[in-house]
């Protein structure tokens, strides 16, 4: 009988370990897309202040997948370009190709939102107009298809290795 659970051990800490293994890592990775919460902390809010002394300001806003997402008061001849340069440029997976803006204003005494959708992929083929920004204008940058394939593959892969450890565990378990 005790020979029979030291057989089992072996197993069973091999099936911990690799466990530990790959759900450390996957949760990394999971919190540095975005895709897991984040506890907040004091330096989870951003403020960007790039002009020269006496230059007329804007602030606008940049989310998503750039490397510094924030609130940045740039001068007021910035464009999207420019602003997103400001902001470290696109990270891996971001989607350049349906750049939003959404732009908020008051007419009719009312408030109105505006959203445009820019096709940075193709510079080329855009003008001037379609790359100047506003104030309060609030610049989202989504993630591709590709990276919600890699996080299921990743969620698949995780879920086949458990599936063999715990099916590893109970065959030594029988013997």
């Amino acid at each position: 009988m005790m020979n029979q659970r030291l057989a089992i051990l072996p197993p069973t800490l091999f099936a911990v370990i690799l466990l530990m293994g790959i759900t450390v890592p996957l949760s990394a990775q999971l919190t540095e897309t975005g895709l897991a919460p984040r506890l907040p902390s004091a330096s989870a809010a951003a403020y960007y202040y790039i002009a020269k002394p006496g230059e007329l300001t804007m602030t606008v806003n940049v989310w998503g997948f750039v490397r510094s997402p924030g609130r940045y008061e740039v001068a007021s001849s910035t464009d999207l370009v420019q602003l997103l340069s400001y902001a470290g440029g696109p990270v891996q997976y971001a989607k350049l190709s349906d750049v939003k803006v959404t732009r908020v204003f008051r007419s009719d005494g009312g408030v109105n939102k505006q959203e445009i959708s820019i096709d940075l992929e193709h510079l080329d083929k855009l003008t001037d107009a379609e790359l100047e920004l506003r104030p309060g204008d609030t610049i989202f940058i989504d993630h591709t298809s590709w990276l919600t394939i890699r996080d299921a593959f990743s969620v698949v892969t995780t879920a086949a290795v458990i599936t063999g450890a715990v099916a590893q565990i109970l065959w030594a378990s029988k013997r």
